[in-house]
């Protein structure tokens, strides 16, 4: 996937400067890591079965989502919600049918780590351009209490994901008590914008210009909000 990247962004002519930020979209780095699954091989089980009938979708395609997931968090007709291996909480633990060939039962799983994906990309970047390159992977998910989709991050390397302005005044001198900015969620949103969500074929996108701070490093766990404080679950 690197070497893509790279010829990509020589073939355009593209000056790469430290502190660039490359965002990947997730469903590249799944195909490049072989992450197909054929759910016709599945066989469903007991729950899957339950689910299917109560939700109205395929049991061996949710036989895929439990196999994906820790556990179900809420489910209704045509949907289900589920806390992923990797930690965050996604519809059909992010299995995907779009831009996959459908002649046949296939779809497409998360990557597998997708922080060191990440910073397998960071890495190869940074030393072939010689500069300070970051990387994020980037998918999309709905949000409580708002429709649309949205790009969140589910893999980082060599960025600060998450900013803490705990402690610190605004404008008026107020001390910022619960203020933490996802930046890398942020980011990614304002990626995928170009991305797209169909026919586009833009799956990466080079972001410049953005300063944060080199010293706070953090993976994408860090934008993981942990069940005791999460109030949606």
């Amino acid at each position: 996937m690197s070497k893509e990247i790279i010829n990509g962004i020589e073939s355009e002519s593209i000056k790469i400067a430290d502190g660039d930020v490359i965002a990947v979209a997730q469903k590249i780095i799944s195909k490049s890591e072989n992450r197909y699954l054929d759910i016709s091989q599945l066989s469903p089980s007991e729950e899957a079965l339950t689910l299917s009938r109560k939700i109205d979708k395929d049991p061996k395609f949710i036989q895929a989502i439990l196999n994906e997931s820790k556990k179900v968090v809420r489910y209704r007709m045509g949907v289900l919600i589920v806390e992923h291996k990797l930690g965050f909480i996604h519809a059909n633990a992010g299995i995907d049918r779009s831009n996959t060939d459908q002649e046949k039962d296939i779809v497409l799983l998360l990557p597998e780590n997708p922080d060191n994906s990440a910073k397998i990309i960071s890495e190869s970047l940074s030393q072939h351009f010689q500069k300070n390159i970051s990387v994020i992977i980037t998918d999309t998910m709905g949000r409580p209490f708002r429709n649309g989709i949205v790009g969140f991050t589910i893999g980082s390397h060599n960025i600060e994901c998450l900013l803490d302005e705990r402690g610190k005044n605004d404008l008026f001198g107020n001390k910022l008590k619960v203020t933490q900015i996802g930046i890398a969620d942020e980011l990614a949103a304002a990626a995928s914008l170009l991305m797209g969500q169909a026919a586009q074929k833009k799956p990466v996108v080079l972001i410049k210009g953005y300063k944060f701070n080199q010293t706070n490093l953090s993976d994408s766990q860090s934008l993981i909000r942990s069940e005791e404080e999460d109030l949606f679950r």
